[in-house]
């Protein structure tokens, strides 16, 4: 069984200076390279055979033509096909080579540890350089694989088994930099009849200005499950830097008919004018079938607000903890800063003193906030204590720091920091159990 969580089916989107930045990285990169001879045409790396392959299987799910992306995301260019890939054939060598693409932030030591990694292999990597040194030839069309179907539908997932809007377009003004209001949304028994589990969600922004958006479920028997960060409980949103995902293990949240779901949308920009937009994000929810038994989902951060770090500090270190009594199976993990973020490590003392490295980030990227999902079930005996430490670099060496003169310390603003070790889990001493009621289970067998 795969752990694979969605509780963040988060969604990528490219800012104007990402774009701007990769422009600029690129733009030399068009001309071609020399061929190089080579008498065995079976060999011989080719764009067609060797490199089409690749790139359908880690990185045309972003760099697809102007259609459905991760919450509308769009990368710089489509790399479709030989007249797209061509001209970056130079710059994607090169970014592959540095580790920058695929974007992914895990340690090379843990390959193979999470099921949604975007690692290339070391021979991946040397087909492409072989390949752009060899002047990147086309090859034989014979040997391409089919195309990937390109989905003209809004929904990533595929359509949802109910969509859910904001009940009115909200303004965000030419003034607004960043902009947090809670949108308060009911499921109504028109909406939602009945009881269901959760299997996955996905939103779509309808604003530029959309930075993310996080989903609280609110209602009577509703609780927060721990968060040593004073927060918790949620069960899904958009951010940048992951694609949404559906559950295959059997793990979800459970809906109820009456239940309010807080909206905490996040609006960010330049506070220009003309940069005024009207936003109605919808967000769709995807569930089990309804007499499906499943285990429910908790998620909780260990971290802290009561932190600060000294302006210059290159390499400011914070450590957070937390002890599960209860014995839990832990589906995934996601380390949370915001531009002066540095690196993050989760780590695991259990009750008999050794010791485990869950995740290590060497180089936290705001831009891709990963949820880093088991490959294997990792479950963890009560008394397990879980230790986050997080690195901050609030230096001018930090090229995305708002302002390194200043110190700084927990702000929901985007330009303020955070510190939160996000974890999915479910308790291994709960057991799956369906949506329905027994009257409603009864009910269902005699008809």
């Amino acid at each position: 069984m795969k752990a694979s969580a969605f509780w963040f089916g988060f969604s990528a989107r490219w800012s104007a200076a990402s774009l701007a930045g990769i422009a600029i990285l690129f733009a030399a990169l068009l001309a071609p390279a020399p061929a190089l001879a080579d008498d065995d045409a079976s060999a011989r790396v080719t764009f067609t055979k060797d490199i089409l392959p690749i790139l359908q299987g880690n990185c045309q799910n972003c760099h697809r033509p102007l259609r459905v992306g991760f919450a509308g995301m769009v990368a710089p260019m489509p790399l479709m096909t030989f007249e797209e890939v061509r001209p970056w054939a130079k710059s994607i060598a090169k970014v592959v080579q540095s580790g920058e693409m695929p974007p992914w932030s895990a340690a090379e030591h843990q390959r193979g540890v999470f099921e949604n990694e975007r690692f290339l292999t070391d021979e991946e990597k040397s087909k492409i350089e072989t390949w752009v040194r060899s002047g990147s030839p086309r090859g034989n069309s014979e040997d391409a694989p089919p195309p990937l179907k390109i989905s003209e539908k809004k929904w990533w997932l595929g359509e949802p088994d109910l969509v859910l809007e904001l009940p009115e377009p909200l303004w965000v003004a030419d003034d607004v930099v960043d902009w947090q209001p809670m949108v308060p949304i009911k499921l109504t028994a028109e909406m939602l009849p009945e009881d269901r589990w959760l299997r996955g969600m996905e939103c779509v922004p309808d604003s530029e200005s959309v930075h993310h958006i996080v989903i609280y479920p609110f209602g009577k028997g509703i609780k927060r499950d721990r968060g040593s960060g004073g927060v918790g409980g949620t069960i899904g949103g958009l951010a940048p830097g992951a694609e949404p995902t559906l559950s295959t293990n059997g793990h979800g949240y459970l809906l109820t008919t009456g239940m309010t779901l807080g909206v905490s949308m996040h609006y960010h920009k330049e506070a220009v004018e003309g940069t005024g937009s009207w936003d109605q994000s919808k967000i769709g929810l995807f569930f089990y079938p309804k007499d499906a038994e499943v285990l429910e989902t908790h998620v909780a951060p260990v971290g802290t607000m009561d932190f600060e770090v000294p302006a210059g500090d290159p390499n400011y270190e914070l450590k957070m903890s937390d002890t599960f009594e209860r014995p839990i199976h832990l589906l995934s993990m996601l380390p949370h800063m915001h531009f002066r973020g540095k690196a993050a490590k989760y780590e695991a003392t259990y009750p008999d003193g050794s010791t485990e490295l869950l995740l290590d980030v060497p180089a936290y990227d705001y831009d891709w906030q990963h949820s880093y999902q088991f490959a294997e079930e990792k479950h963890l005996p009560a008394g397990t204590k879980i230790d986050v430490t997080m690195w901050f670099d609030n230096s001018a060496d930090n090229p995305a720091n708002p302002d390194p003169t200043q110190p700084v310390g927990f702000g929901l603003a985007t330009d303020d920091e955070m510190a939160f070790g996000w974890m999915a889990y479910s308790y291994d001493d709960e057991k799956p159990r369906t949506a329905l009621a027994p009257a409603e289970i009864a009910a269902q067998a005699s008809e």
